[in-house]
């Protein structure tokens, strides 16, 4: 069981590795991002068990609700740079997948 403190380090950490992953987004190395995700996951689930358990008061909770807003905002920021990429990406297998259909439409009425 983790005390309040212990508790407010982990959000800490969210909060640092959010940091790092708009910081990966922003510059498109997304094996460092998926790396990233995966820490974050763990610490997440840290959280979650944390929380069910434990209650802050006063400038520990507000602490905590600081760093939740500071995840919040890292991940609004991360989906800003990813959505319109993932976009791309599934336009360009569309079109890819579209191609490679006509190509074989194509290659089959001459032979």
């Amino acid at each position: 069981m983790l005390d309040c403190h212990q508790t407010i380090v982990i959000y800490e950490n969210v909060r640092h590795i959010t940091s790092q992953m708009l910081d990966a987004a922003q510059h498109r190395d997304w094996e460092q991002m998926a790396a990233l995700e995966e820490q974050c996951s763990a610490q997440v689930e840290t959280i979650k068990a944390a929380d069910a358990l434990e209650t802050l008061t006063g400038e520990l909770r507000d602490k905590k609700v600081q760093l939740i807003r500071d995840i919040l905002e890292n991940d609004r920021a991360i989906r800003d740079i990813t959505d319109p990429w993932l976009q791309e990406l599934s336009t360009l297998i569309t079109n890819l997948g579209t191609q490679r259909k006509l190509e074989m439409s194509y290659n089959h009425s001459f032979f």
